[in-house]
């Protein structure tokens, strides 16, 4: 009797521990940008699965947006205080996010061992009343790359030189040839991103100015009436009036830019973060670029007499998040923690080409675009890299001056509705403003 007594007593215990466990279970929401990249999503998956693997009885479950959509709703949730994911894809687009204490700090949450330092780096930075934290895993890192269209060179007789860059004359000649043919020089649409048309004009102040003056430009320390400023924005200016951008430039999105320059392929380039990887080698049928395209790269063009030749932006871009205010705030921090590993950061390159800043053994990187990795490689053998890309220019800028760089240069100067004096004014104007 006393057994079937202690029998009972141990399934009843049994039972409450189960009960607890499945009453306390989680089920954590994850919004990511990549809505329509199949392979960023193959290692977001790898990460999610890790995380429940881990832990048994609690679950993820991912929302895919485009970031453009996905900003205004995620501000008005964590406004509200209310409605916001536990986990969220975060980049420097929103950099106040951080400031009003919407992000949880990851000092003490991960493997950091296993992160890029530059990575950890970049996402270490005061937060709410000026306390130091770490905010993000910077899962993808992203340089500032010029892709061509290498059969379209062909046919306009265009050679490219041996250390991949064009001099400022050379340069100015390849983007009349292009116009001259009936192609954009580049495949930019600028309808759903503020930074998309400021990809070329800020390469080529970075060739003019080198990264020192560069920072400075943007912070406010240098006048955009500087002589070196106005000599290159107007010689930019002399590219827009050779036919560089395409009619369609305000009405193209992101996505339209890229079926333009190789599924359309009525552009002889592309300026864009290497993330372009992340929809291009797709399959067609999904955006992807046709099997047979011929894709190369290009360093930034040498701006006379210009301080910064050779060197090139990189920087982190797409990352994770975690709410500060999540009720599930171990647990999500255990999600961000999966992607704190070798093989996931193996798994990232393999699958999309694109830097990351998880630490990586390209020995045990296996992948069908081991052809890209030696094209990227050999391009950029020389590349100086400095921490910095166009859509970082951003988190530099005081307030007002990135509003005013997006108004009169990704809209005014490529669509001919502002001249170069008269926007370099405006920026002036605002520079003066903002100390």
């Amino acid at each position: 009797m006393q057994a079937k007594k202690s029998g009972v007593l141990l399934l009843a215990c049994v039972l409450t521990v189960v009960s607890w466990g499945f009453a306390h279970a989680a089920d954590l929401t994850w919004w990511s940008h990549w809505a329509t990249q199949d392979t960023k999503k193959v290692v977001l998956n790898e990460a999610k699965r890790r995380f429940e693997a881990k832990h048994p009885g609690n679950t993820v479950t991912i929302t895919y947006y485009e970031k453009k959509n996905m900003w205004p709703i995620l501000r008005a949730a964590f406004t509200a205080g209310s409605g916001f994911p536990d986990v969220f894809y975060y980049d420097i687009d929103v950099p106040e996010f951080i400031q009003t204490g919407w992000l949880a700090d990851m000092t003490e949450a991960i493997r950091w061992e296993n992160i890029e330092p530059y990575g950890k780096a970049f996402w270490t930075r005061p937060g709410p009343g000026g306390k130091m934290g770490t905010w993000a895993i910077p899962v993808e890192a992203s340089s500032d790359e010029i892709y061509f269209n290498k059969k379209m060179f062909k046919q306009l007789g265009i050679t490219v030189p041996a250390s991949y860059a064009f001099s400022q004359d050379e340069f100015k000649g390849v983007v009349s040839k292009c116009a001259k043919a009936g192609y954009a020089a580049f495949a930019t649409g600028a309808a759903d991103r503020e930074w998309t048309a400021l990809y070329i004009p800020t390469a080529l102040l970075l060739s003019k100015l080198g990264v020192d003056d560069l920072k400075k430009l943007a912070r406010g320390e240098l006048s955009w009436k500087d002589p070196r400023v106005v000599e290159t924005m107007k010689y930019y200016r002399e590219l827009i009036d050779l036919g560089a951008y395409a009619k369609t430039l305000t009405s193209m999105t992101l996505a339209d830019a890229h079926r333009y320059f190789h599924t359309e392929q009525k552009a002889c380039m592309f300026p864009v973060g290497s993330w372009y990887t992340g929809r291009a080698f797709v399959p067609p049928d999904k955006g992807g670029q046709p099997k047979d395209f011929e894709l190369g790269l290009l360093n930034y063009p040498l701006i006379k007499d210009g301080k910064g030749h050779g060197q090139k932006f990189l920087s982190v871009a797409g990352s994770l998040a975690v709410a500060a205010k999540s009720p599930n705030l171990k647990l999500a921090l255990e999600v961000a923690n999966a992607f704190a590993d070798v093989e996931v950061g193996n798994m990232w390159m393999a699958q999309t080409g694109i830097q990351t800043g998880i630490k990586t053994d390209p020995a045990r990187i296996d992948s069908p675009i081991k052809w890209y990795f030696e094209e990227f490689g050999k391009v950029n053998t020389a590349s100086k890299w400095v921490e910095l890309t166009t859509q970082d220019v951003k988190a530099l800028m005081k307030p007002g001056l990135w509003e005013v760089w997006v108004a009169t240069v990704n809209q005014g100067l490529p669509n001919r509705l502002i001249g170069v004096d008269d926007a370099l004014a405006k920026l002036e104007d605002a520079r003066q403003k903002g100390k």
